[in-house]
């Protein structure tokens, strides 16, 4: 008797197919927006919902059918797009910038500029030449595994010792690496290109990592004291006065990779 009255599958298969074909266009529109696909796919992909709910309420198979093709053409596209080398560099680099953003917190951040900018005010005033390189999206890890190995917290006093004459580490260049000084000493392919005036070795190994990578490269010149960033093959002067907005400017630009 209890058996008589249990509902037959083929009462639930209406409901099984629309909330299977749900989860698959959801899926698919999960895909879109973890690859930040083009809005348009999003969109086509939303109406996609619409009518696969539509035809199984109203049991329209034809509509259906022509939704299911139209959803597998949209998972070729999307399938296409994510296989390129472009793209594929491109999620690199976007996984490379939530872990960025996501290993610091705002108080952590705004503790690195300051102190970078106390630094820098000592550093220039002293006419102490120093190069400071801040990593960004691109990974400096072969970089950093060329020089001396330092791991420790970034504080004003540790880069005014660093880069004082009086220690063996006070050559070459340091990089930052989220709210820590991961390496001193590091030395750089310096630029081949000309410059215009009177540049030493600091600034053109600045510019030299720049143009390799979109870190954002700290200078103090040792004869004048005058800061400079190098960032993308540029050597920018920074009045030391606004070196906490210009550093906010430049290393929080969204990279073109």
């Amino acid at each position: 008797m209890f058996l008589a009255t249990w509902p037959s599958v083929n009462e639930f298969t209406p409901w099984i197919d629309i909330i299977v074909s749900i989860l698959m266009v959801a899926g698919l529109i999960y895909f879109c927006l973890r690859y930040k696909l083009s809005w348009k796919v999003i969109l086509f992909t939303c109406i996609a919902i619409t009518f696969f709910v539509l035809a199984g309420i109203f049991n329209l198979p034809i509509v259906r059918g022509i939704t299911i093709v139209y959803v597998c053409l949209i998972a070729v596209y999307v399938s296409l797009i994510i296989s390129t080398p472009e793209r594929e560099q491109e999620l690199r680099h976007n996984k490379k910038v939530s872990k960025k953003e996501s290993s610091l917190t705002i108080n952590e951040t705004d503790e690195l500029i300051s102190n970078l900018n106390k630094a820098i005010i000592s550093l220039s005033s002293t006419q102490t030449g120093a190069l400071i390189t801040v990593e960004r999206d691109d990974d400096l890890s072969t970089f950093v595994g060329k020089g001396t190995r330092v791991n420790a917290a970034v504080t004003p006093e540790l880069l005014c010792t660093i880069f004082y004459k009086g220690t063996s580490l006070h050559d070459g260049a340091v990089i930052i690496r989220g709210n820590m000084v991961s390496a001193a000493a590091v030395f750089y392919q310096p630029t081949q290109k000309p410059l215009n005036g009177k540049f030493g070795s600091r600034h053109r190994a600045a510019l030299g990592i720049s143009e390799i990578t979109d870190s954002l490269t700290i200078v103090v010149s040792e004869e004048t004291g005058k800061v400079s960033f190098a960032y993308k093959g540029e050597l920018i002067a920074v009045p030391v006065a606004q070196f906490t907005e210009k550093f906010k400017e430049y290393y929080f630009v969204e990279s073109k990779k």
